[in-house]
Protein backbone atom coordinates (compact mmCIF):
# COMPACT_ATOMS: atom_id res chain seq x y z
CA UNK A 1 0.00 0.00 0.00
CA UNK A 2 1.38 3.41 -0.87
CA UNK A 3 1.59 5.72 1.95
CA UNK A 4 -0.66 8.58 1.71
CA UNK A 5 1.93 11.34 2.87
CA UNK A 6 3.12 12.71 -0.64
CA UNK A 7 7.75 13.72 -0.44
CA UNK A 8 7.36 17.15 0.18
CA UNK A 9 10.96 17.26 -0.66
CA UNK A 10 11.16 18.32 -4.81
CA UNK A 11 14.21 17.55 -6.98
CA UNK A 12 15.39 20.20 -9.00
CA UNK A 13 14.12 19.25 -12.18
CA UNK A 14 10.63 18.62 -11.14
CA UNK A 15 10.88 22.46 -9.45
CA UNK A 16 11.91 23.72 -12.99
CA UNK A 17 9.20 22.11 -14.34
CA UNK A 18 6.50 23.15 -12.37
CA UNK A 19 7.53 26.70 -12.37
CA UNK A 20 5.39 28.03 -15.10
CA UNK A 21 2.04 26.51 -13.35
CA UNK A 22 3.67 28.02 -9.67
CA UNK A 23 4.03 31.54 -11.58
CA UNK A 24 0.45 31.30 -12.88
CA UNK A 25 -1.04 30.86 -10.01
CA UNK A 26 -2.31 27.13 -11.16
CA UNK A 27 0.00 25.11 -8.47
CA UNK A 28 -1.89 23.37 -5.83
CA UNK A 29 -1.18 24.89 -2.36
CA UNK A 30 0.80 21.84 -1.46
CA UNK A 31 2.56 22.46 -4.48
CA UNK A 32 3.53 26.21 -3.75
CA UNK A 33 4.51 24.89 -0.61
CA UNK A 34 7.02 22.73 -1.45
CA UNK A 35 8.33 25.08 -4.78
CA UNK A 36 8.56 27.90 -1.71
CA UNK A 37 10.74 25.41 0.63
CA UNK A 38 12.99 24.18 -2.41
CA UNK A 39 13.22 27.76 -3.52
CA UNK A 40 14.38 28.62 -0.20
CA UNK A 41 17.34 26.64 0.00
CA UNK A 42 18.14 26.39 -3.62
CA UNK A 43 19.85 29.31 -4.82
CA UNK A 44 20.53 28.10 -8.63
CA UNK A 45 16.79 27.24 -8.67
CA UNK A 46 16.25 30.56 -7.03
CA UNK A 47 17.82 31.80 -9.49
CA UNK A 48 15.77 30.12 -12.80
CA UNK A 49 13.00 31.60 -11.18
CA UNK A 50 14.07 34.89 -10.94
CA UNK A 51 14.51 34.74 -14.64
CA UNK A 52 11.42 33.08 -15.54
CA UNK A 53 9.41 35.68 -13.41
CA UNK A 54 10.94 38.78 -15.04
CA UNK A 55 9.88 36.81 -18.61
CA UNK A 56 6.59 36.24 -17.20
CA UNK A 57 6.19 40.04 -15.93
CA UNK A 58 7.65 41.32 -19.20
CA UNK A 59 5.68 39.14 -21.26
CA UNK A 60 2.48 40.64 -19.40
CA UNK A 61 3.55 44.41 -19.44
CA UNK A 62 4.22 43.60 -23.43
CA UNK A 63 1.07 42.46 -23.85
CA UNK A 64 -0.83 45.00 -21.91
CA UNK A 65 0.92 47.79 -24.33
CA UNK A 66 0.81 45.75 -27.38
CA UNK A 67 -2.68 44.28 -29.18
CA UNK A 68 -1.05 42.77 -32.06
CA UNK A 69 0.06 39.27 -31.32
CA UNK A 70 2.61 39.15 -34.54
CA UNK A 71 4.36 42.14 -33.32
CA UNK A 72 4.68 41.25 -29.75
CA UNK A 73 6.05 37.75 -30.57
CA UNK A 74 8.71 39.49 -32.38
CA UNK A 75 9.68 42.47 -29.11
CA UNK A 76 9.64 39.31 -27.40
CA UNK A 77 11.97 37.20 -29.53
CA UNK A 78 14.30 40.33 -29.95
CA UNK A 79 14.49 40.71 -26.18
CA UNK A 80 15.45 36.88 -26.11
CA UNK A 81 18.00 37.21 -28.66
CA UNK A 82 19.43 40.01 -26.86
CA UNK A 83 19.99 37.95 -24.08
CA UNK A 84 21.62 35.58 -26.58
CA UNK A 85 18.89 33.05 -26.10
CA UNK A 86 15.78 31.67 -28.72
CA UNK A 87 16.91 31.34 -32.56
CA UNK A 88 18.06 34.34 -34.71
CA UNK A 89 14.91 33.39 -37.33
CA UNK A 90 11.79 34.72 -36.06
CA UNK A 91 9.96 32.02 -37.71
Amino acid sequence: MESSTPDTRLDCAAVVRALWEYLDGRASPELVGDIDEHLARCEGCRAHFEFEERLVETIAALRRQHSDPVRLRQQVLGVLRAAGMGRSDPS
